[in-house]
């Protein structure tokens, strides 16, 4: 398994929260109220289904387990002032590029492809956000390391007060 496969939980933590803006966007529409207040904030991931047909058949459990999980970051006013640029270059492995990105009406719609060593990934990252919080599905499409496949992911983002 591709250890960025793991990071892009942790994009997809920062991502949702963030509203976040990248140089490289071919399409691009943002609202002010999608920009999340400064702060600590707790993010939890829960696999919602891993579909990697040659894989062995014990793969899907033990990589639920390993992607399963709540953690925190937090998030400075230097962040939300970038546009949550040097967050998301933290959680990336690769080289990534949005193809699309739409925060706005409290509505998050993105698809990003990243290329960490010749293997193509595609996100698509669905879901609402508010400056304290967001729910986003994202679903990983590409070569997974072991031939092709889907992992669906949702993260929930809530902000808990100051760093």
């Amino acid at each position: 398994m591709k250890t960025w496969i793991l990071g892009a939980g942790a994009l997809a933590a920062a991502f949702a929260i963030a509203g976040a803006s990248s140089g490289d966007l071919a399409a691009q529409q943002l609202d002010d109220e999608m920009r999340p207040m400064a702060g600590q904030y707790q993010a939890e991931m829960t696999v919602l289904s891993i579909d990697i047909p040659d894989a062995p058949p014990d793969i899907a459990g033990m990589m639920t387990s390993m992607m399963n999980r709540k953690f925190k970051f937090c998030l400075t006013q230097a962040d939300v002032d970038e546009g949550f640029r040097s967050v998301m270059n933290q959680s990336q492995q690769g080289d990534c590029s949005y193809s699309r990105f739409n925060a706005t009406n409290g509505r998050i719609d993105a698809e990003m492809t990243c290329d960490a060593g010749g293997n193509p990934m595609t996100m698509v990252m669905q879901g609402t956000g508010s400056p304290t919080s967001s729910d986003v599905t994202m679903t990983m499409s590409g070569d997974m390391g072991m031939g092709p496949g889907t992992i669906k992911l949702r993260t929930q983002n809530r902000r808990l007060g100051d760093c």
